[in-house]
């Protein structure tokens, strides 16, 4: 009974990737992504893993109208109890200009806040990029700043963030993106996701995302893997966005989340 909705995630997202892709990309760069389980789908929490501890994930893409696939290997290291360290590598593929890396991005967080009776727990966020994609998929470096917050209530965790991106190409504008994220613990080993991004992009100076994303996590020991549907509720673009992420947890990290 529990495989199920991982059997279920698997095959609609099979059943998506048979889609033909439309060749457009319009330009869109990713930002780094967080990993399970301190994170909805790309909202980071302002809870980080236990010190010394690390985890790897493999997510996988689809989005149609303009239509890619992006797969992104991550890694994710607990310097301390607040500090801790991401990295990641998308390549995207199916695209008019071809495929290719983005650029290799890298973010810190430091939780400088606890959570309060009232209050959510606040953590500074500091990005930065590598110029190493392809031309058309990069900003030509880059760095970033923002901030998370998140508060927990029973079976409830909310975050939000709040993330601006200078590019190093010097014809991009900044960009700013906002998301809310929410999580509902169903059961001890599954959680409810939604998820709300609004973009303001540095390739057309406007904002030109506004998703909402619904979805869920299971884990299984050392397992988190995570299923997501997203729409555009501005001009429908992108028409859909399926996300399918499966990440690996150390035993050291996973002692460290159950203590």
């Amino acid at each position: 009974m529990k495989k199920t909705p991982l059997v279920f995630a698997f095959f609609l997202f099979f059943f998506f990737s048979l889609l033909p892709a439309a060749p457009s990309y319009a330009g869109e760069l990713g930002i780094v992504r967080p990993l399970a389980p301190y994170s909805v789908f790309s909202t980071f929490s302002a809870f980080s893993l236990p010190e010394g501890a690390s985890s790897v994930s493999l997510t996988i893409e689809r989005s149609k109208d303009p239509s890619f696939y992006r797969h992104t290997l991550g890694l994710s290291y607990g310097i301390s109890s607040r500090a801790e360290l991401t990295a990641d590598l998308p390549y995207v593929d199916s695209i008019d200009e071809g495929s290719g890396f983005e650029d290799f991005g890298g973010a810190f967080k430091y939780r400088f806040l606890d959570q309060g009776r009232y209050r959510p727990a606040v953590a500074a966020l500091v990005f930065g990029y590598l110029p190493t994609g392809r031309d058309s998929l990069s900003r030509d470096g880059g760095a970033g700043a923002g901030m998370a917050l998140s508060h927990k209530l029973g079976p409830f965790l909310t975050h939000a963030n709040l993330i601006y991106t200078v590019s190093g190409k010097g014809y991009l504008t900044d960009e700013v993106d906002f998301l809310s994220g929410l999580e509902f613990a169903a059961t001890h080993n599954v959680r409810i996701l939604g998820e709300f991004q609004l973009r303001k992009s540095a390739v057309l100076n406007k904002v030109d995302l506004s998703e909402v994303r619904f979805g869920y996590r299971l884990s299984s020991g050392n397992l988190y893997n995570t299923f997501g549907i997203g729409f555009d509720l501005k001009e429908r673009h992108p028409e859909f966005r399926i996300i399918f992420s499966i990440g690996a947890a150390f035993e050291r990290i996973a002692r460290g989340l159950r203590s």
